[in-house]
């Protein structure tokens, strides 16, 4: 093993969410927890629901850049009360009501864009779970409006049980 392969890391894994309202789009950073998994922080950008694509995807690359890995295992609950005061909801019904969500992640060159089912915030379908659909992959190096095109796409096949 030669010195330079001494200081090559794993690939790092980043993740943003992004969800469509009626009204609007949020986007997020997600950041990885080590040992665990991903909550989503504070840092988001609210636009109107007809946003430019190539906004869209250019601000999807923004939070992607500043997703962090292997955090402490900190108070989540805390983390995600930041995430709403950030986003102008108060409550959890309000963040899950009309919400159309996909999970974001980039490693290795791709983009990989996840369409979810928002079964609302009580129940045991409850949060934002996978649906039967495979990601969304598209290279990294996808124009912006490119990557805004395929978000649009990928929210036509997430589900909404709380309307």
């Amino acid at each position: 093993m030669g010195l330079l392969n001494i200081f090559k890391t794993k690939p790092k894994t980043k993740g943003a969410g992004a969800t469509l309202y009626p009204d609007k789009i949020i986007l997020g950073t997600v950041d990885r927890i080590k040992n665990s998994d991903e909550v989503i922080t504070a840092n988001v950008t609210v636009f109107d629901a007809n946003v430019d694509s190539e906004i869209l995807g250019k601000t999807l690359r923004y939070h992607l850049d500043q997703s962090r890995e292997n955090l402490r295992a900190d108070d989540t609950t805390e983390r995600y009360k930041d995430y709403l005061k950030a986003a102008g909801f108060k409550t959890r019904k309000e963040h899950h009501k009309n919400a159309l969500h996909m999970m974001v992640s980039q490693k290795d060159g791709k983009i990989f864009l996840e369409p979810t089912i928002n079964g609302g915030t009580t129940g045991k379908d409850r949060g934002f779970a996978n649906t039967t659909d495979e990601p969304i992959v598209v290279d990294e190096k996808v124009s912006d409006k490119e990557l805004g095109d395929m978000m649009r796409h990928c929210w036509s096949k997430c589900v909404c049980n709380n309307a």
